[in-house]
């Protein structure tokens, strides 16, 4: 039996505190900022002018929703970095290091007592973008209350702090390389001593044009195909996935102070349009189906999902 899904229920899921989401934004783009510069004045490898710093979820569009999480990218632009990050003749012992310094972090605190002396290294290891991920996250926390805890995790730093920022807040900053030329991020994989390439393409620019051309109501879309996913499947769906699909619809299917009448007619042609001709938001010459970010996710699957959450609903 399908569900009623009328204009009061869109209404409602389309409620939220963009506000709230902005104050978080500023806070975690200041910090960054404020830590990468004390970074800088400690290495002569980091120049905050070749730091790149990047929403890259549902917080570059403002589509929060309760599970969403504050996601970002930081890149940092420098080739004796990627060269002392990959060549490394006993990777299991780096990445043992790491682990240990995951963990430590992990249970809060970088504080030494007072009587504590950290050993002298019998050798001094070049700097890579495991030390740079460190560095960052170090110097965080100066600027953060005690109740917050920083995790570092291969990849990532990852920030949960109710005084800080807010109830359920996390967020997450992937640490990698970033290409300028390419437009292109990299993040290192410690067990596989291996770069993953990540390019968004020109997905901000697609976007940009799609709000400037639809509205907010396009945005409003993106919110709510977030809200009926995750009160149904109780997580997310793939944003570059769910930006595609509301990217291939054209123009005048968006009304302009109708959310109701816009989901309609959205659901309708995404039910209607062959799934090969959808083309993704980050490169037009690629179907949903050959997109990395949608496929190398894993999260594919989120395609069969949204059909069959949108069949579920009477009109």
């Amino acid at each position: 039996m399908k569900s009623e899904l009328n204009k009061e229920l869109v209404e409602q899921l389309n409620v939220g505190n963009e506000q709230f989401v902005d104050n978080v934004d500023e806070l975690v783009q200041n910090l960054v900022a404020v830590a990468v510069q004390k970074v800088a004045e400690k290495s002569p490898f980091i120049v905050p002018e070749k730091c790149i710093f990047l929403s890259v979820n549902e917080v570059y569009t403002g589509a929060f929703t309760q599970l969403s999480e504050f996601d970002y990218f930081l890149g940092v632009e420098n080739a004796q970095i990627e060269m002392n990050t990959k060549k490394r003749k006993n990777i299991w012992k780096y990445f043992w290091r790491e682990f240990k310094a995951s963990w430590r972090i992990g249970r809060k605190k970088y504080k030494k007592k007072k009587d504590e002396v950290e050993p002298i290294p019998k050798t001094v290891e070049k700097y890579n973008i495991g030390d740079f991920r460190h560095d960052v996250a170090r110097n965080m926390l100066g600027f953060l209350s005690q109740t917050t805890i920083v995790y570092e995790n291969p990849r990532k730093i990852s920030i949960m702090g109710s005084d800080d920022f807010g109830t359920n807040v996390r967020i997450n900053i992937y640490v990698g390389l970033f290409d300028s030329k390419m437009q292109t991020f990299k993040l290192y994989a410690e067990n596989r001593n291996k770069f993953t390439l990540i390019k968004f393409g020109e997905r901000f620019e697609n976007l940009d044009k799609k709000f400037s051309a639809c509205g907010d109501v396009f945005k409003d879309m993106i919110k709510l195909f977030n809200s009926l996913y995750s009160k149904r499947y109780n997580r997310i769906p793939n944003q570059i996935l769910v930006e595609s699909l509301l990217l291939t619809c054209p123009n005048n299917l968006y009304v302009q102070g109708d959310l109701f009448r816009t989901f309609v007619n959205v659901a309708n042609h995404i039910r209607m349009k062959s799934p090969d001709a959808i083309l993704s938001v980050c490169d037009n010459t690629k179907s949903i189906f050959e997109e990395k970010l949608i496929t190398g996710s894993g999260q594919q699957t989120d395609f069969v999902r949204i059909i069959k959450m949108l069949d579920a609903f009477k009109y």
